[in-house]
């Protein structure tokens, strides 16, 4: 942002008259603004900002709204300082500024060329030895005609070493490829370069292929070619060093003579200092270098919904280059657009992403009590609600029970109710090697991804509430009345009624939040789904259940496909979980009776493949008496404030743990894992968390039973979620 004494020039715009009242103005930056205000009167105002004039004198006599249309203006970059004190300004940039030349001759001769006219102090070869290089005014350029990771790598160290400023550029896949421009401990680096693109590559051995490609097998570069991607370099580099723009990576294709840019984020295993970017941006996207590799919608399967728009999303696999289980595929679902669809399964992937590795420097470790002693606030383990005391005495039950006296790693996170920092059980939030026993799997509710810190926080308690409600529930076998359809939701599905049969159940609970329940069952399969979810009103809530039900019957059939589920074994580890394909689909037959094998919460919906599946949970999932809309419980808005007060006024805290990476926080996004102790998060049927007998009390406080039941009343068949 300029000084406030500078005098501020309005660049290269251009102003529309639409009414008497409302201007548009398009700026260089492709930014389009609709302007409120008397259109003579802003284009006077806008004459006035010819670089005489500072922002005070500017908005002198102004309306108040105009200090807005500054603010608007300065961030678009179109209002700036007077060109004249910029061109100055680059001008005595570039006039410091020695470029340093390395690489193929072929490619440092016409760079070399083409920066000689363009004032900058010296150009020439980079001497053996950098170490007496000034780099504070100085940028090293290398330069190879092959992909050169391995010489790229050994300059990323030794410029790192220096904190040297380069720009490096390589050819590969027929392609020129300019950047990043590194500047070290700043921005991304060589290393995240060569680890995005393995993590991100559909085949990771083309990568190491490259990487080992030697410069004689690579074909000559024609003297036009390099004279082009010379002047290419020479731009981005003037921009880079005059602080006009940053270079990411550039694609220059020698045929077409076109550019594509991509944006190379660091690697959150190598954490770095980041500014927070904007998120609609989309910097997270690239099939090259992405965290997200790969978007397409997903036609509907026969008689589903035509409204409902979703979206799969390919994840980098960062288990190639870190320790880092991330899940490699995620999904989102609109009513209305495909762009929204692709939006929530964008953040799906980053929750995930986020959510699936805690850096060890975040952990401290000891015991609650000791921790404790020594001043450091931690979370009581008796308030969390885990497993029973019949579950721990069981042979080989897989975890051991978290005291007040035994030790774990903890990770630091924040009371959003007390205001205060808190320490929470670093294995609540994510898997790893932090423990020397096993105290439980993490909690599967409460991870989400928003534009902002409070924005997660606030759709992962939405999560806690649903999966809370959902668990005491499903273990009580309430049988609850459903909702009558809406002319809403009759619109939305009216296309799929003679396939589908829908049922909406609203779920009571003691927060008098909005929870539904929207099972979806295929009347030729008899396939059954059940999609949840907590919005601050009925309506809202019915229909984002309702399209995750139907979203959950892409799963089904990719779960049925027994070539699919083959080929994806290799990619994903966790469908191991699952029992052996079944073309007569009697998977009830495959699990035990117990249901203990099903320890992943895929395996749910395996069993529910089986139509048998299905007729058992019909008492009370579909055959049921129906209620109106009237009466039922809503929110004031979709705001953490308006969730918190429902949960407190229990008796409960909420809890958050920044899972943020510096990526995802360069991005524009936050992640958080939202935790309430004391409440139900949602379990495979196998590893049930029947805790400190909340599921049994609930039974009988929301009058769906008269004495509460015992674990062995519970209900343990598998819940169609996953």
């Amino acid at each position: 942002m300029p000084a406030d004494n500078a005098a501020l020039e309005l660049v290269d715009v251009e102003i529309y008259d639409i009414e008497q009242d409302l201007c548009f103005l398009v700026t260089p930056n492709g930014g389009q603004f609709y302007i409120s205000a008397p259109t003579s009167e802003f284009r006077a105002w806008a004459d006035r900002c010819d670089g005489t004039r500072t922002r005070a004198e500017l908005l002198i006599r102004m309306a108040p709204e105009y200090a807005e249309v500054v603010d608007v203006l300065q961030h678009d970059g179109c209002l700036r300082p007077a060109r004249a004190a910029h061109d100055a300004e680059r001008a005595a940039r570039v006039a410091r500024t020695t470029v340093l030349l390395t690489g193929l001759p072929e490619l440092t001769a016409p760079i070399a060329h083409a920066l000689s006219t363009t004032g900058y102090a010296r150009v020439g070869p980079a001497p053996e030895d950098l170490s007496g290089v000034d780099v504070r005014d100085t940028v090293l350029v290398a330069a190879f005609a092959h992909p050169a990771y391995t010489e790229l790598a050994r300059i990323d160290d030794l410029c790192s070493g220096l904190g040297l400023r380069w720009l490096p550029l390589r050819r590969e896949r027929g392609r020129a490829v300019l950047g990043p421009a590194i500047t070290p401990g700043t921005t991304a680096d060589f290393a995240d370069v060569l680890h995005r693109r393995l993590a991100a590559a559909h085949d990771p051995r083309v990568v190491e292929a490259m990487r080992a490609a030697p410069e004689a097998g690579s074909p000559r570069l024609g003297a036009r070619d390099a004279r082009w991607i010379s002047a290419q370099l020479g731009m981005d580099l003037e921009r880079w060093i005059t602080g006009e723009a940053a270079t990411g990576e550039v694609e220059l294709d020698l045929r077409e003579l076109s550019r594509l840019s991509r944006t190379v984020l660091p690697m959150p295993t190598r954490p770095r200092p980041v500014e927070r970017g904007d998120a609609e941006a989309d910097l997270l996207v690239d099939d090259q270098v992405g965290v997200v590799t790969a978007v397409q919608e997903l036609a509907p399967q026969p008689g589903m919904p035509d409204r409902l728009r979703v979206c799969a999303v390919d994840v980098a696999d960062m288990r190639r280059v870190a320790d880092w289980p991330n899940d490699r595929q995620a999904f989102g679902t609109s009513w209305s657009e495909f762009d929204t669809a692709r939006r929530s399964a964008v953040g799906e992937a980053v929750e995930r992403y986020c959510g699936s590795r805690l850096p060890q420097d975040r952990l401290r470790y000891g015991s609650h009590a000791r921790l404790r002693r020594d001043g450091v606030p931690t979370l009581d383990p008796r308030r969390l609600h885990l497993y029973s005391e019949r579950q721990y005495r069981t042979a080989g039950f897989p975890f051991a029970p978290l005291t007040t006296d035994t030790e774990c790693a903890w990770v630091e996170g924040r009371s959003w109710t007390t205001g205060e920092p808190v320490w929470v059980p670093a294995f609540l939030v994510a898997h790893g090697e932090h423990d020397p026993v096993a105290y439980s799997d993490p909690l599967v509710a409460g991870v989400a991804c928003g534009v902002s810190e409070e924005h997660a926080v606030t759709s992962g308690l939405e999560e806690v509430i649903e999966r809370d409600t959902t668990m005491l529930w499903w273990a009580n076998a309430a049988r609850l009345p459903r909702l009558a359809e809406s002319d809403r939701i009759r619109e939305l599905v009216a296309d799929s009624l003679d396939a589908y049969d829908i049922t909406l159940i609203p779920l009571d609970n003691e927060f008098d939040v909005p929870v539904i329940a929207a099972a979806v069952l295929d009347r030729a399969t008899r396939w059954l789904t059940i999609g949840f979810a907590t919005r601050p009103s009925v309506q809202e809530a019915a229909e984002k259940a309702l399209a995750e039900g139907f979203t959950l019957h892409h799963t089904c059939h990719y779960l049925d496909d027994e070539k699919a589920l083959a080929d994806g074994r290799a990619e994903l580890p966790h469908l191991d979980n699952l029992k052996p394909h079944r073309a007569d689909r009697r998977y009830l037959d495959s699990y035990r009776a117990d249901f203990g094998d099903v320890r992943d919460l895929l395996c749910q919906q395996q069993i529910h493949l089986d139509p048998r599946a299905g007729e058992r949970v019909a008492p009370w999932v579909l055959d049921l008496p129906t209620r109106s809309w009237d009466g039922l419980p809503a929110l004031a808005g979709r705001h953490l404030a308006a969730y918190r007060e429902r949960v407190e006024a229990r008796g409960f805290e909420v809890i958050s743990v920044d899972l943020t990476t510096c990526d995802v926080e360069a991005a524009g996004l936050s992640t958080a894992h939202t935790i309430v102790p004391g409440l139900v998060s949602n379990f495979p049927a196998g590893m049930p968390m029947w805790g400190d007998g909340r599921i049994s009390r609930a039974g009988v406080q929301l009058g769906w039973r008269t004495e509460p039941l015992t674990e062995e009343g519970f209900n343990v068949f598998p819940l169609p979620h996953a």
